[in-house]
């Protein structure tokens, strides 16, 4: 639409303008036409007087026209294919296994060199700082299982008393064994 088709519209509108001919174009012309009713609701809107049921949205022409240009999905295309070839479905499997693995070696990878790097750390610090990993809370002695600890948190095993304590601790499971065994056969 022309810059002066919408001058005249315009001046119409208004009131300014009463050419029977432009009238004519404007309602053989759908484009003017929508400008025509656009101009009249954003006058109203801008005046106040405009209502709900002035606003009718008639989109049912626009989804009618976009499904009608959408284009259908064809049958045919699922009937033109075929399983896949035995070879193809071995080199799915193997690529499935190769990225598995790969990444099963990356993370093996950043764990060696975490591992490494904090060993590399405590090592050069000369000061005998708390190591980096403590996960012993402070304050709180203990004990490894199997040792005794002594003065400085280094641990001596004993063999004479880790060999009582585990023959005490079989011993106990073996009783305990009998015990459920008999309650279970007076039931």
């Amino acid at each position: 639409m022309l810059k002066e088709q919408k001058e005249q519209l315009s001046s119409l509108m208004d009131g300014n303008q009463s050419d029977v001919q432009f009238i004519d174009t404007v309602a053989s012309d759908e484009e003017l036409r929508q400008s025509w009713y656009r101009y009249h609701v954003a006058r109203d809107v801008m005046q106040g007087k405009l209502f709900d049921r002035a606003l009718t949205w008639d989109i049912a022409d626009k989804v009618a026209s976009a499904i009608a240009l959408d284009e259908l999905f064809e049958q045919s295309s699922i009937n033109q294919t075929s399983a896949p070839k035995l070879e193809s479905i071995f080199w799915i499997k193997v690529k499935d296994v190769v990225s598995k693995l790969s990444q099963v070696g990356l993370a093996a990878c950043i764990t060696l060199g975490i591992i490494a790097g904090v060993q590399y750390q405590q090592s050069s610090s000369s000061e005998n700082v708390s190591p980096v990993l403590n996960t012993v809370p402070i304050g709180v002695s203990v004990s490894p299982v199997g040792g005794i600890a002594t003065g400085q948190n280094q641990y001596q095993t004993q063999p004479d008393t880790v060999d009582a304590q585990e023959y005490n601790k079989i011993r106990f499971l073996i009783q305990n064994y009998e015990l459920q065994k008999r309650l279970n056969v007076q039931q």
